[in-house]
């Protein structure tokens, strides 16, 4: 399953790229996160709670960010595994100053595996592009000076 899209952050490339490579700022914003550990340089084991729908649960998983393009663009890699199947993500995310604003493009390769495989495009899909836009939304807050509280339930 593809999954792609952008997002515009208010804010330099050069503050972006930082943010977006900050394991803290990972943490803080990723919906859910509730617990991030540093395993090696670019490389994290995470523990999850999404509480929408029929994904609802705790996920644990590993990522890890590599093969950087100057301050342009970077890979990302993560799997992980859940009450209902296991999930392996890969592919790239871009950067591009638009004024006083980044776009941030995406675009990943989805694998999905156990009862997730039946439910692929028809509800993770939406899921995935809900907790990017609420990973994105945390990310231009914290941008724009606001302190962000410790990572919440994901979900609506």
């Amino acid at each position: 399953m593809k999954f792609e899209g952008e997002s515009q952050l208010e804010g330099s490339k050069d503050a972006v790229w930082d943010a977006l490579n900050d394991p803290r700022v990972i943490e803080k914003c990723t919906p859910g996160c509730q617990s991030l550990s540093i395993v090696a340089p670019d490389s994290y084991e995470l523990v999850t709670k999404i509480g929408i729908a029929s994904i609802s649960g705790t996920y644990k998983g590993s990522m890890r960010l590599g093969d950087r393009l100057g301050r342009e663009q970077y890979a990302m890699f993560a799997e992980g595994a859940g009450p209902i199947g296991t999930m392996s993500v890969a592919g790239t995310v871009a950067l591009r100053e638009n004024g006083a604003a980044t776009s941030v493009n995406y675009s990943f390769e989805v694998q999905v595996g156990g009862a997730m495989t039946g439910m692929a495009q028809r509800a993770l899909l939406p899921i995935a592009k809900l907790l990017t836009k609420q990973f994105f939304k945390s990310v231009d807050k914290l941008l724009a000076g606001a302190s962000l509280p410790a990572a919440e339930e994901g979900g609506t």
